[in-house]
């Protein structure tokens, strides 16, 4: 996106905007310096909180944050017989993490001691060209102190990506000293269909060696997958 001339100040706390002869002004404060730009158009995208006030909840002695309701691995609060599934939880506010959710509490339910794990949650953004990712992050796993090597290979080395015209992109995987895949990230066409390949092979605690054996369709935008895996 910096290529595309779009300018990024991460970290930023935004103090107000003002509308002056049709122009949109933002005032923030960045590393402690007040600054202000100004646009046609200001999007709001600053995620979504759980509604919890107005429906008695605080009667039941169910114990919330402003996060959300506060919940184990199973879904379930801390009053016995209620469990609390999906954004309202605010563990992992996905359509498909919800689901996940709600699985293992009817599993809980039901007295069945596994369910879907929800360490591993693959998620997408549906841009153009389309963001995906699994696992953990260079800075998560550093943060973790697991020492690991990142792996990777681009989509303008790839004859399908090349023959659909959408060559920008890359596949970037981390590797951790016993040859595990501990997280992947990608960038480009069907991502979001990519990833996950690696998300199996982190859940199956898959070496780079084993994922490296398996024999990829020509030609195929999985290659990339492959081709990171043997860089």
């Amino acid at each position: 996106m910096k290529k595309r001339g779009i300018n990024f100040n991460l970290g930023a706390a935004v103090n107000g905007i003002q509308e002056s002869n049709g122009k949109k002004k933002v005032t923030f404060d960045l590393n402690g310096k007040a600054s202000e730009v100004e646009a046609d158009l200001v999007l709001m995208a600053v995620g979504r909180g759980a509604r919890l006030k107005g429906f008695g909840l605080e009667s039941t002695g169910v114990e919330f944050t402003p996060k959300g309701i506060v919940v184990d691995e199973w879904m379930r609060t801390n009053v016995k017989g209620i469990y609390a599934v999906g954004d309202v939880n605010g563990r992992c506010q996905l359509a498909h993490a919800a689901t996940a959710q709600g699985k293992r509490a009817l599993a809980n339910i039901l007295g069945i001691n596994e369910g879907p794990n929800l360490d591993i949650i693959p998620a997408a953004v549906f841009t153009n060209p389309e963001v995906a990712t699994v696992g953990l992050s260079e800075e998560a796993a550093t943060n973790k102190g697991i020492h690991y090597t990142s792996h990777k290979a681009f989509y303008r080395a790839n004859g399908k990506s090349l023959a659909m015209g959408s060559n920008e992109g890359l596949v970037k995987i981390l590797v951790d000293d016993e040859k595990h895949i501990i997280g992947a990230h990608i960038l480009g066409a069907h991502a979001a269909d990519l990833i996950h390949e690696l998300a199996l092979a982190i859940h199956t605690q898959r070496t780079v060696d084993e994922v490296n054996y398996l024999i990829h369709a020509h030609p195929s935008l999985s290659e990339i997958v492959h081709d990171a895996i043997t860089n």
